[in-house]
């Protein structure tokens, strides 16, 4: 015969069981959302992290395709080219600037003749700084420069309404004379990064940066 004793305590240990799993459930039903949302945020600042080395990198790249050119009336067709390629690897991403610039200032950075009141760029002869959109790097795109086209002419004047790089022209406004003195060029880049994850408000983070080089003597 069993004691009623043990038939209570073994009564009271299921009955404690049950509410530890019921707790356990309201415990994590609690919890989870707090534990996914934690996990999105990391995703989603981690890729932007790689987006923001992406965008650095790829300034850079293209930086040095301009440095390598110097006074090439294909300088900055071939940059926009490596720029393209390079942020290809950013999903969701728009691009809205793209600069090329003389980068003679002493931090290097665009001058303040380059943008408008509201930071907005604007290509200027006088900052000498030609500007890009996304409809201008479409047409990049769709051109074939190899034998020589007519938005990047092979002439020293680049003037306003024959080449898409007027403002800062490669034959005549940079320098690649070890003797009369190298130019410094920058890019300046600025994207509109895309939120994936949905838990941040607004459409999206934007990202910018520039990359300053000396164009490579000649000779």
């Amino acid at each position: 015969m069993i004691p009623a004793c043990s038939h209570d305590h073994r009564r009271r240990a299921w009955e404690r069981a049950r509410n530890d799993r019921g707790l356990a459930m309201v415990e994590m039903a609690i919890v989870a959302p707090l534990l996914a949302l934690l996990m999105a945020g990391i995703l989603e600042y981690g890729t932007l992290w790689r987006d923001d080395l992406t965008v650095t990198s790829s300034s850079r790249a293209a930086t040095r395709v301009v440095s390598n050119l110097g006074t090439d009336h294909l300088s900055d067709y071939e940059a926009l080219l490596s720029l393209n390629a390079g942020l290809s690897a950013i999903d969701g991403y728009t691009l809205e600037y793209v600069m090329i610039y003389d980068a003679s200032s002493s931090n290097g950075a665009p001058s303040a003749e380059c943008f408008t009141a509201s930071l907005e760029p604007i290509e200027s002869a006088a900052g000498n700084c030609n500007v890009y959109t996304a409809a201008d790097l479409a047409t990049v795109l769709s051109l074939d420069c190899s034998d020589g086209c007519a938005q990047f002419p092979d002439n020293t004047s680049c003037s306003d309404g024959q080449s898409m790089t007027f403002a800062y022209c490669p034959l005549s406004e940079r320098s690649d004379s070890q003797a009369a003195g190298l130019s410094s060029v920058g890019v300046w880049v600025r994207i509109t990064r895309e939120y994936f994850t949905g838990i941040f408000p607004g459409d999206g983070v934007t990202i910018e940066d520039y990359s300053v080089m000396k164009v490579e003597p000649v000779g």
